[in-house]
C-alpha cells in the first residue's frame, strides 16, 4: 500500500508518453516515470532499512535526472524553434539535408 502513489505516478507518466505526440509532454512523462522510480527506490530503502548507500544513490540519481531534464528540455525547445512545431512525428528527419 505504501507503493501505491509510486504506481499511480508511473502509470500517469506512461499514459502521458503513450497518448501524446507533443515533444514537451512526452518529455514531461519520461521525467514523471523517472521520479516514480526514484521515489520507489527511496521508499524501498526506507522500508527495508537497507544501508544508507541506497539513499545516496537515489539522491545522486535525482541530481542526474535534474541535469538530464535541463539538457533534454533545451534540445526539445531548440527542435521546436527550428521546425516550428512540437509534434514528434515532424521530428522524424533530423538532418539538414546536406550531404
Amino acid at each position: 500500500m505504501i507503493y501505491l502513489p509510486c504506481l499511480i505516478l508511473a502509470l500517469l507518466g506512461l499514459g502521458i508518453v503513450i497518448k501524446n505526440r507533443q515533444a514537451v509532454l512526452m518529455f514531461m512523462g519520461v521525467e514523471i516515470l523517472l521520479a516514480a522510480g526514484n521515489w520507489t527506490a527511496l521508499l524501498a530503502a526506507d522500508q527495508h532499512l537497507i544501508n544508507q548507500h541506497v539513499a545516496v544513490f537515489v539522491l545522486f540519481s535525482i541530481v542526474v535526472a535534474a541535469a538530464e531534464a535541463t539538457i533534454g528540455l533545451s534540445i526539445v525547445l531548440r527542435l521546436a524553434q527550428r521546425h516550428k512545431t512540437i509534434d514528434v512525428n515532424r521530428f522524424s528527419q533530423l538532418r539538414d539535408g546536406r550531404d
